[in-house]
């Protein structure tokens, strides 16, 4: 019972202060990490999926089963040419991003900086491939030179952090000239305002911007079976009412959220 309430204290302190929140956020990825010690989960986003006309792209086999986490980096980064580039992902999180951003967009190198040790650790022994590298950091206080990367890419992680204006001022530092800042994140409804001014007031240029609810839906849903079954076969019975509401499970608060348009998805890319 008293790892239940720790998982319920979790959530709870998400809405109070930043700092509470950014310290419920480390420990709950910090307990992920613990859980699943083998690679079951190299991602943790919601996905993506066009909504006609599919228009997939070609995936090793043994990357099949993560289609729609690929298909959202895919669609937040996929506008912009990385070859010969240096990327940095800020919140990379078990590494499925940054690896498939090395293995097939052909950028120079690629650097996963997240705030969880244990992910990083998870990183460093699990991936081996000629330019991709992973490290310890904070997102609001990057341990990287002014102008060095390319490219940032950010997914599905700045909703976590307590002080988004220092976040969007670290990233235009670490930028070159002209880089590129590939964002996809969601918010609640009435927080949408506040995150476009945020943006505005970067020193970015919003080059494209889109709203891509029904994608992430969409993608929800047709991975809803497989996520499901693996929360039931892999978690401890004790949590999983909490893991099918961070997945996004149909049903789940989160989910209802997305279709009732309490919360929305946004996709920017921006340039310095």
């Amino acid at each position: 019972m008293a790892k239940r309430g720790f998982l319920v204290g979790i959530f709870n302190l998400i809405s109070l202060s930043p700092a509470l929140k950014r310290l419920s956020m480390r420990l709950w990825y910090q307990y992920l990490s613990r859980l699943d010690r083998g690679s079951t989960m190299i991602f943790m986003n919601y996905g993506y999926s066009e909504i006609s006309k599919p228009k997939n792209i070609n995936l090793k086999k043994a990357d099949e089963k993560n289609r729609f986490c690929i298909q959202l980096y895919h669609h937040a980064v996929g506008s912009v040419n990385l070859k010969g580039l240096d990327v940095l992902e800020i919140g990379s999180g078990r590494g499925g991003g940054s690896s498939y951003i090395m293995r097939y967009l052909n950028p120079n190198s690629v650097t996963g900086i997240d705030f969880s040790k244990n992910a990083i650790e998870f990183c460093n022994r699990n991936y081996s491939i000629k330019g991709l590298s992973f490290c310890h950091g904070d997102a609001e206080s990057l341990p990287f030179e002014n102008r060095k990367f390319d490219v940032v890419v950010n997914v599905e992680s700045s909703h976590c952090y307590a002080d988004i204006g220092a976040f969007l001022s670290e990233v235009y530092r670490i930028l070159k000239p002209n880089g590129y800042f590939l964002f996809a994140d969601f918010r609640y409804k009435n927080k949408v305002n506040f995150l476009h001014n945020k943006l505005k007031s970067s020193g970015f240029k919003i080059l494209k911007e889109k709203n891509i609810t029904e994608n992430v839906l969409k993608a929800l849903d047709l991975g809803n079976k497989r996520k499901a079954n693996l929360i039931r076969r892999k978690v401890p019975k004790i949590f999983q009412k909490t893991f099918l509401h961070f997945a996004g499970i149909r049903g789940s608060e989160l989910y209802e959220s997305f279709k009732t348009g309490k919360r929305d998805y946004y996709s920017f890319i921006l340039q310095k």
